[in-house]
Order: structure tokens, then sequence, then C-alpha cells
């Protein structure tokens, strides 16, 4: 792998933004459920998606779940993954 010195001006370096986004529109939930779909794609399991959001290593995801609380959080993965399966009973 080519190694390089960062530089203060790099044309390539990340940065990310926020958009406006359309009045009635939920942001957080659009967002919250782009990382959840994003990850759920790729495999990864309700549980660890759910450690991203509580983990300050995330910005982006730990945000959300700040601003808007666990339960929020919860009921997204719930609607990507479907219904919690039951630990119980019938």
């Amino acid at each position: 792998m080519a190694e390089k010195e960062f530089e203060g001006d790099d044309p390539m370096e990340f940065v990310a933004v926020r958009f406006p986004v359309a009045h009635g529109v939920d942001g957080d939930e659009v967002m919250a459920r782009c990382f959840v779909e994003e990850y759920a794609m790729m495999g990864m399991p309700r549980d660890r998606i759910f450690r991203l959001f509580k983990s300050r290593f995330f910005a982006g995801t730990h945000a959300i779940l700040d601003s808007r609380g666990e339960e929020f959080v919860r009921r997204i993965i719930d609607d990507v993954y479907g219904a919690t399966p039951s630990t119980g009973g019938v």
C-alpha cells in the first residue's frame, strides 16, 4: 500500500455535510433507516447494529441515538428486520 503524508488541502479528504430535508420529512428517521438497511444488507445482526448506535466512535449513528433515544432506534431496526423474535410462549 502506498504511503503519503496527509495534506491540509487534500481534495480527496472526506467531508460530511447535512442537507436540509423537505418539510414534513423526518431526517433522523431517514438517516437511521439508511444506516440500518446498509448494515443489514451486509449481513450484520440486529444487536451489532444497535451497538453501532451506542458507540461514540460512530458519530452519525450515535447522534441519532442521543437525540431520539433507544426506543426510536430499536423501532427502526425492527422495521428493517421484522419484529423481534419472541423469547418464549406458545
